[in-house]
C-alpha cells in the first residue's frame, strides 16, 4: 500500500515537522477585524458573529495578550513544543488600512517562538500591497496564506452569499503565486445538490492550480447564523455522514499528493452546534476516514496519478 509520511494522506503534523524540524502548533488570534460581506450586508450564511475566531479582543485580550495566553495554555497542554505559528484566523485578515495590518502582523516579531505566520482571508481582499507586506515576513518566518474559495459551483457561492466568482479566486492565486507563501485552500462539503462527480472535478482544478494545501470544513448549522433560520424552516438538509465521508475519500484519491492536508472536517465552537450532531464527533469522522481508505487500499493521489494533464483539463472543463 502506498503512503505518504506514515499516513494515507499528506497530513499536515508531519509536513510542519519536515520544515520546522520539530512539534509545531497554532496560535489562533482574533485582531479585530470584520470583513466585506459583513460590512455590506449579513456575511455568509453559514458565519456567526464570532466568525469562527476565538472572540479573545472582545473579552479583553489585546494581540498581544492572546499570543503569551496561546503560548502558555499550549506549554501546559503538552510537553515538547519546538516552535509556534501565529494564525491571524478571525473574519479576513488582509480587509484593514496596511497601517493596521503592519501593526497586528509586526507583535509577533516580539515572541522568538513564532516561527511561522497564517493568515486567513478571502480572494477578493487581496492586492500587490498587501502581499507585500506579507513578504516582508518571508526571510524570518513560514508564510502560509489561508484563502477561502469554499466551492468551484458559482451556484454554491450564491446561495451562502460568498460576494465573491471563482473568476476571483483563481485571480487572487495567481498574484500569491509570485511570492514564496503556502497557498491553503478552504472548502466546503455538504452543499444542497452537491455530488461526487463535483467533488472530484474541485480536487483536479486544485491540483490543476498548484497550491499547496486544503483545509476542508462540513457544512454545519452554527448558532445565530444565517442558515440557522433556513434549517428551521426545512429548507436545509445537513449531508449525512457516511455521505460526507465519501466525499473526503473521492476528494483525496483525486488529489495531487503533493498537496498538503491541513484539515479533513470541521466542527462548531462548544454550545454553537445546531446540526448534523455526527459533526460534534471530529476524531470519529477521522478515523472513518482513515479506516476506509485502509480498507479499500487506497490513500491520496491514487487516482490522480494515472490521469493525463489532458484528461485532468478535460474534466476540470467539463
Amino acid at each position: 500500500m502506498h503512503t505518504i509520511r506514515k499516513k494515507p494522506y499528506n497530513d499536515l503534523n508531519s509536513y510542519l515537522r519536515e520544515i520546522f524540524g520539530g512539534k509545531v502548533y497554532k496560535i489562533t488570534i482574533d485582531s479585530g477585524l470584520t470583513c466585506p460581506n459583513r460590512v455590506n450586508g449579513s456575511g455568509c450564511i453559514y458565519c456567526n458573529e464570532r466568525g469562527s475566531g476565538t472572540g479573545l479582543l472582545k473579552k479583553g485580550y489585546n494581540i498581544e495578550a492572546q499570543i503569551r495566553l496561546g503560548i502558555e495554555g499550549l506549554r501546559r497542554k503538552y510537553k515538547k513544543i519546538d516552535a509556534f505559528i501565529a494564525y491571524f484566523q478571525s473574519y479576513t485578515n488582509t480587509y484593514a488600512p496596511l497601517s493596521i495590518l503592519k501593526i497586528n502582523w509586526d507583535i509577533i516579531r516580539n515572541f522568538p517562538e513564532i516561527q511561522g505566520i497564517s493568515i486567513g482571508t478571502r480572494p477578493d481582499c487581496i492586492d500587490h500591497d498587501r502581499l507585500e507586506l506579507l513578504n516582508e515576513f518571508a526571510p524570518n518566518y513560514k508564510v502560509f496564506l489561508e484563502l477561502g474559495l469554499q466551492s468551484i459551483n458559482e451556484e454554491h457561492l450564491k446561495w451562502v452569499g460568498r460576494g465573491h466568482t471563482v473568476k476571483e479566486f483563481e485571480n487572487a492565486v495567481s498574484m500569491i503565486k509570485q511570492y514564496p507563501f503556502n497557498i491553503i485552500v478552504h472548502l466546503i462539503f455538504g452543499f444542497p445538490n452537491q455530488d461526487i462527480r463535483e467533488i472530484t472535478k474541485t480536487a483536479l482544478y486544485l491540483s490543476h492550480l498548484g497550491i499547496q494545501g486544503v483545509k476542508i470544513h462540513l457544512l454545519y448549522v452554527a448558532k445565530g447564523s444565517p442558515l440557522q433560520k433556513i434549517y428551521e424552516m426545512g429548507h436545509f438538509k445537513p449531508v449525512d455522514k457516511d455521505i460526507y465521508i465519501e466525499m473526503v475519500y473521492a476528494f483525496l484519491e483525486h488529489l495531487n499528493p503533493e498537496v498538503v492536508i491541513h484539515r479533513l472536517t470541521g466542527d462548531a465552537h462548544r454550545g454553537e452546534l445546531i446540526a448534523p450532531l455526527w459533526s460534534a464527533d471530529k476524531s470519529g469522522i477521522l478515523s472513518e476516514i482513515k479506516t476506509k481508505l485502509k480498507d479499500n487500499e487506497s490513500f491520496q493521489g491514487k487516482r490522480f496519478m494515472n490521469l493525463s494533464s489532458k484528461t485532468i483539463n478535460s474534466c476540470i472543463h467539463a
